[in-house]
């Protein structure tokens, strides 16, 4: 051990040395390189090599001088930038199950971090950024076609760079940065502008052809607005706004009024009694209504306290501790920058973004090491940011659809599934949970604010399309309701039981919108199951089916045809929209499974009754809706792999039993259950499909009467209460807690006054919020006094 971190000094010391002007490499340099390389890959558990490079500084006295002197060195260039990757590696992913536990492997880890944020200062010089620019540039001024795999791995490893320079955690104690000041984070940001790193990054995230680099452009994007609030960013502009001034000043009023008690709370300078004698306290009564008597010294007499002595309440560890909310204001010249870049991924990037990495996201839905809380947050900040500074629907139109709407809910019911299955990473998945339950939000406020856009005849439409689709849909009730009533305070923080109560709020605000008439829901089919059925006798005949062809038979016929599916598979096929095939019914009571058979059934009786152009056209609709598992082929699918997908359905021998039509509907129903109970073995079963029924609002608000969540509310007294906490709140947000009483007060008279008491208990502290709740708290108020 001893011998290798004797040998990691003799090479660095053996490098090279700077004279002021030029680093001045040594003739051996490259094996000196090569050699560091070598002992990071076999670094101990303890990363003890990792550590002592950090300790003797080599990349702050060393590698970041030699890279803009040797950046057109290629084999030289090449080794440092992966010596620079491998040494900027964030700390979590050296351990493989999480952040250590024991004391000394959190020290080490806090040792680790310690150095990291050593590197990122060292990063903060332009001259470094500059020749990495140079050499992503050449890199991507190249085809994607013509490129080669060393090129590739260029721009790959320049682009990790970037981003582990960027989530090296920020480090106020040690900064001492006030708002307003350039942090170290902007100061990096401040370099990556200045030479021109971030227009490149800009290009990579904006070009379709650039999609294996889309990921790491998404995180990149994400690190550079990591502690700005969109609020912020929208707010900003070339002079500061009368708003901003005036909450400068009130919080230095504030930092003064502070300091001023603070002063005033020390005790006088001067000689004070010390003697120990017995104290009659006036206007304190005792046990036996005499004025309590006091043995104890005066200054204690003067701030009695008759809890001083008491036993306090163990707490319970199993509370997870709340995380502090890293948002800051940058100086005033990143804001503009941030700002400035925060609009041309708008207009350039944005769609194009999120549509190419939510399909890889897709495509591997199954695997566990991609994360998507990066593409969430991506989206919920742009489309925040993009409402608050006057909504554009073509900047977000990506986002702003049903698929994304039903994307970001899977995930949603994803994590909380997780959250039960793998409870050793409760808290992981909560966080994420979490992160994807603000895109949700915001996907709300942004539809709700597309009503703003009333000279827009799309937006409207679009108003119209999403607000029936959300409302409609069962699961988008459910999830909400099941958020509230399975808060888990074991995994899941405070805030996070705020951003459920306040998306709730804005869940609310819709359906009392939409169900301003009679309106029909998506709701799930409940039916007992049923005892053993004995079989009628049918009048009717039994629908026969029609013998199967042959394998030779259909071997002939794919030969006749084989040519004609060739052509069509070869070119655009343009079809009128009433005649496009539609392999998806939103509005159907069969499931995603079920609609997804029916679909290949009919691809299969088009291909068979030589309607070829009708069936590669819902062969490709189908291919979008069912993505997964490539059922119907990969995305990216050649024509010589549809036409051995559409041989191989062509070929199957799919059974199918269809009744024959029937004059009454009534007959036609009869015979289906008879052909049901037959299959079931004569037995019914319990039916949980999807049927639709007439919504009643009153129904839905009805549900959210429960104790169970209404005790989960008291704990956001101190985040309401708070007159600071309100004032950082917008103003859509400030109120969550009331809508909700409001809603429980209309059905309030449905429950037994045992609930009456418990609500008026738990509800007690959200009655002093503010002046505009108090009317209707105390309305909750008065109306259960009237039941006692």
């Amino acid at each position: 051990m001893s011998v290798l971190l004797a040998d990691i000094d003799a090479t660095c010391a053996a490098l090279g040395y700077s004279d002021g002007q030029k680093y001045q490499a040594e003739p051996d340099a490259a094996e000196g390189l090569k050699h560091l390389i070598w002992i990071l890959r076999r670094d101990l558990d303890n990363h003890e090599y990792r550590r002592h490079l950090g300790r003797s500084k080599v990349l702050q006295t060393d590698l970041v001088y030699m890279l803009p002197d040797y950046v057109h060195h290629e084999e030289l260039s090449d080794l440092l930038i992966r010596l620079l990757v491998i040494l900027t590696n964030p700390t979590l992913l050296l351990y493989r199950d999480g952040a250590p536990k024991d004391n000394h492997g959190r020290k080490v880890f806090m040792e680790l971090i310690d150095i990291l944020q050593g590197y990122k200062a060292a990063f903060a010089r332009d001259k470094i950024w500059s020749s990495l620019f140079e050499k992503l540039k050449q890199a991507l001024e190249i085809a994607f076609a013509i490129r080669s795999e060393e090129q590739n791995l260029l721009i790959e490893r320049i682009l990790v760079l970037v981003r582990n320079v960027l989530q090296v955690p920020a480090n106020p104690e040690a900064e001492c940065r006030a708002d307003n000041d350039a942090s170290l984070h902007d100061q990096v940001i401040w370099a990556l502008h200045q030479t021109g790193m971030l227009d490149l990054v800009l290009f990579v995230i904006s070009s379709p052809d650039e999609e294996q680099f889309h990921l790491h452009g998404l995180e990149i994007v994400c690190l550079l607005f990591r502690e700005q609030s969109a609020e912020s960013l929208a707010d900003a502009s070339l002079q500061r706004s009368l708003s901003e001034k005036q909450r400068d000043q009130q919080e230095l009023l504030a930092a003064r009024r502070r300091e001023r008690a603070r002063r005033q709370a020390r005790p006088p300078p001067g000689r004070h009694s010390r003697f120990g004698g017995t104290y009659v306290i006036r206007n304190m009564k005792s046990v036996s209504d005499r004025d309590v008597i006091c043995h104890q010294a005066l200054e204690r007499v003067t701030s009695i306290d008759f809890d001083r002595e008491k036993e306090h309440q163990k707490r319970s560890h199993r509370h997870i501790q709340e995380e502090a909310q890293v948002t800051r204001r940058s100086a005033f010249t990143v804001r503009l920058c941030l700002r400035e870049y925060c609009i041309e991924v708008l207009r350039s990037a944005y769609n194009t973004l999120v549509r190419q990495v939510r399909r890889v996201l897709e495509r591997n839905a199954g695997s566990s090491s991609h994360d998507d809380s990066y593409l969430l947050w991506a989206i919920r900040f742009f489309m925040e940011f993009n409402r608050l500074s006057g909504l554009q629907l073509q900047l977000v139109s990506e986002s702003l659809s049903v698929q994304c709407f039903h994307w970001v809910m899977t995930r949603m019911q994803h994590d909380m599934d997780m959250i039960v299955s793998d409870k050793k990473q409760a808290r992981l998945w909560a966080k994420r949970l979490h992160v994807a339950l603000l895109t949700f939000r915001e996907l709300l406020q942004s539809l709700l604010a597309l009503q703003k856009l009333k000279d827009d005849s799309n937006a409207r439409a679009l108003f119209d399309m999403l607000l029936n689709n959300v409302c409609y849909v069962l699961e988008y009730r459910e999830t909400v309701l099941h958020l509230l009533m399975n808060y888990n305070e074991a995994h899941s923080t405070k805030v996070f039981l705020r951003d459920v109560v306040e998306t709730a709020n804005v869940f609310i605000k819709m359906m009392e919108r939409f169900c301003q008439d009679s309106v029909v829901v998506q709701d799930k089919k409940r039916g007992g199951a049923g005892g053993r059925k004995k079989k009628q006798p049918s009048t009717k005949s039994k629908p026969s089916t029609a013998p199967q062809p042959t394998e030779e038979e259909l071997s002939s016929k794919w030969a006749e045809l084989a040519t004609e599916v060739c052509s069509l598979l070869s070119t655009e096929l343009e079809m009128p929209e009433d005649e496009q095939p539609m392999p998806f019914d939103a509005a159907s009571e069969k499931s995603i499974d079920d609609q997804r058979e029916d679909c290949m059934i009919r691809i299969n009786k088009l291909l068979r009754s030589e309607k070829v152009d009708q069936a590669i056209a819902l062969l490709r609709a189908a291919r979008e809706v069912w993505p997964e598992n490539e059922v119907f082929g990969a995305i990216s699918a050649a024509p010589e792999d549809e036409l051995l997908l559409l041989r191989e359905i062509f070929m199957s021998n799919i059974t199918t039993v269809e009744p024959e039509e029937k004059e009454n509907e009534n007959e036609d129903k009869q015979d289906e259950d008879e052909d049901d109970d037959l299959d079931n073995e004569e037995f019914e079963e319990q039916d949980n499909g999807l049927t639709e029924k007439t919504f009643k609002f009153d129904d839905f608000a009805r549900r959210l009467l429960n104790p169970v969540w209404l005790f989960f509310l008291n704990h956001l007294k101190d985040l309401y209460i708070n007159q600071s906490q309100m004032q950082k709140t917008n103003a859509t947000a400030k109120l969550p807690a009331a809508h909700f009483l409001f809603a429980l007060l209309l059905s309030l008279s449905l429950l037994s006054f045992h609930f009456y008491g418990n609500l008026y208990k738990l509800s007690g502290p959200f009655f002093y919020l503010s002046k505009a709740t108090n009317d209707i708290y105390c309305s909750v108020r008065t109306y259960i006094y009237i039941f006692f």
